[in-house]
């Protein structure tokens, strides 16, 4: 692993949409659109249009080609990039083993 990739689990450029949801004690539920940037088993880089906690927990719908993969995270972090949107690298959390395999399947596919 070299030192400007804290991933265990190899990357890959994608470009999905992903539907995300989050709780905000404030605001109520919050949900909105966003883009993946990159994807591993791990974890997503995502573009979106607000700033996002870290720490703060989503419910991702991430489209993987014909299917749609419901997924837990955690922001890890967030900065604002040259379009002004946000992008966030989020974690999974509590993922099933079906979650992981319909991920890693999917993933197979930038391998090749």
């Amino acid at each position: 692993m070299d030192s400007n990739n804290r991933r265990d689990k190899e990357r890959f450029a994608t470009l999905n949409f992903v539907h995300y949801t989050l709780d905000n004690a404030e605001n109520g539920t919050i949900q909105n659109m966003g883009r993946t940037l990159d994807a591993s088993e791990l974890g997503l880089l995502i573009q979106a249009p607000e700033a996002l906690d870290v720490g703060q927990k989503l419910t991702l719908s991430i489209g993987l080609g014909e299917d749609i993969l419901e997924i837990n995270a955690k922001v890890v972090h967030c900065v604002e990039d040259e379009e002004g949107m946000s992008r966030a690298g989020v974690e999974f959390v509590a993922m099933s083993a079906e979650q992981h395999q319909r991920l890693r399947s999917y993933l197979q596919a930038f391998k090749r």
